[in-house]
Order: structure tokens, then C-alpha cells, then sequence
């Protein structure tokens, strides 16, 4: 691990993913290989519009509740912090 750029949390996540699907493929190549050629002939099979407009529906779907989770989130921790600097004086 480098020190001057510290793993980030997504990109230990992705690293951590990227092991366990190569030991999977070790473990078990046929299974990779089937699940490999599947999902490739789905995303050639789909229609490109169908895939972009299902991403952007569940996208927009998703979009309110996570910044309204993230504020929320942000807020307690501004208290958190501010009652916590007002105890000590």
C-alpha cells in the first residue's frame, strides 16, 4: 500500500471483488466462462436504449433519496460536532 495514497474505501471494495471473481474463475472456469458468455450475449442482444433508459429510471428513482440521506447524514453530523465543541467550553 502506498502511504503518500491511501487505499480508498470503493477502491479496496473493487480490489477485494476483482480477487474473489478471479478465485472464482480458478475455482470453477466453466462456470466463469458460461457467466462471462451470458452476460456478453445479453449486452450485445439488448437494445443499447433499452439499457440507457433502465439506468436512467432507476438513476433518477435513486437520486432523491440518497441526497435527501446524505443531508440528513451531513446535518447529524454537524450537530453531533457543534454540541460537542459547546460541551467543552
Amino acid at each position: 500500500m502506498n502511504h503518500e495514497h491511501p487505499c480508498q474505501p470503493a477502491e479496496s471494495c473493487l480490489r477485494r471483488s476483482l480477487a474473489e471473481l478471479k478465485t472464482f474463475a480458478r475455482r470453477e472456469p466453466g462456470q466463469a466462462m458460461a457467466a462471462a458468455a451470458g452476460a456478453g450475449l445479453l449486452i450485445n442482444l439488448l437494445p443499447t436504449r433499452w439499457v440507457a433508459g433502465t439506468a436512467a429510471v432507476v438513476g433518477a428513482l435513486l437520486v432523491r433519496p440518497v441526497l435527501l440521506s446524505l443531508g440528513v447524514t451531513k446535518a447529524m453530523e454537524l450537530c453531533c460536532k457543534n454540541s460537542s465543541t459547546t460541551d467543552r467550553s
